[in-house]
């Protein structure tokens, strides 16, 4: 994070800090000035700068002038845009920092804290940072670019908000390691919530929704007679936390079978079929495992070397042995 430039932060708390890598406002820079009435200028001032003899005062003045051009052309309106939006996102955090991602499947944001501060109950804002990676294309296309941090830093407010009540680690269940597959399922959720929001405030379009819809009936096939209520219920509704959504995503049936009141539509307990004999967990969907194919059965039984195949299981443990072939 070394040798980062700051830019313009008179629309921001006096004492926050927004800084850019440098060679992510250049690249921008660089790129949005093609065409642009006033590149006649721009390059004018630039290549004077190569008359300079010593390099480091070259750089800085090369660093100056794309920070100058940076704001002249207002590449980071968006980002004024949204903090201003959320006002806790300043009010928690102490800087945002904006680096070049070394390629698209790394775009995206996160917080980060001071090492010191991780074990603390309520980290001080002084050593929260947010961290924005992103590319020079992204940074050049203002409405998209808007699109994207809104996405972001609606993630970023869940995070500090203590309503929300975020932790970065999740809990193992009763069916041994399946970290990954649990984090997969809880996206899927906090996406579904963070775009709900957006949704409806216009800002994104109708088409978004049955997107949603859609990855939700894949990513919880056992679902299908209360889809449309579950979906509706994240998507439409809230707030939501992140207790929930962990709770959810760790066992969907079971969170179903308990919950008694969502949108007058579960206003009594739907009846399980019985235990999985895995996670011991209600089910309404048992499955008879020799029905399984071979490869999967034999995973399963590595890992529960005393259960019986003539046992029945739920979709979601078949769901997870099969994501981890």
């Amino acid at each position: 994070m070394n040798n980062l430039a700051s830019v313009d932060s008179r629309a921001y708390h006096e004492s926050y800090r927004v800084e850019y890598h440098p060679q992510l406002i250049e690249e921008a820079v660089l790129r949005i000035i093609i065409g642009h009435p006033k590149e006649s200028l721009f390059r004018k001032e630039r290549d004077r700068i190569y008359e300079f003899t010593d390099i480091e005062e070259r750089e800085e003045a090369f660093q100056q002038l794309h920070g100058r051009w940076f704001n002249h052309l207002g590449l980071g309106e968006p980002v004024r845009q949204v903090f201003k939006l959320w006002p806790i996102l300043t009010a928690s955090t102490h800087r945002c920092l904006f680096v070049k991602a070394r390629s698209t499947k790394e775009i995206g944001a996160d917080l980060y804290l001071a090492c010191g501060e991780r074990d603390r109950p309520e980290p001080s804002r002084t050593e929260r940072t947010i961290v924005v990676q992103l590319t020079p294309e992204l940074l050049c296309q203002s409405p998209r670019f808007l699109d994207f941090l809104r996405r972001e830093m609606l993630r970023i407010v869940d995070m500090l908000d203590p309503c929300f009540g975020y932790e970065p680690n999740f809990p193992k269940g009763p069916m041994g390691p399946y970290h990954r597959f649990l984090q997969e399922r809880y996206k899927v959720l906090w996406d579904i919530t963070v775009d709900g929001r957006l949704y409806k405030k216009g800002w994104l379009p109708t088409s978004v929704r049955e997107t949603h819809r859609m990855l939700f009936k894949r990513t919880f096939p056992s679902l299908q007679e209360e889809l449309e209520k579950l979906f509706s219920y994240f998507f439409d509704q809230g707030p939501h936390t992140h207790p929930e959504l962990v709770s959810f995503a760790q066992s969907p049936e079971k969170w179903l079978a308990r919950t008694t009141d969502i949108e007058a539509g579960f206003k009594s307990a739907p009846t399980s079929k019985g235990l999985c004999a895995l996670c011991q967990f209600p089910s309404f969907h048992l499955i008879n495992p020799l029905d399984l194919p071979a490869d999967l059965l034999a995973q399963i039984q590595r890992e529960h070397p005393a259960w019986s195949p003539r046992e029945p299981i739920c979709r979601q443990c078949v769901d997870l042995y099969d994501a981890q072939l």
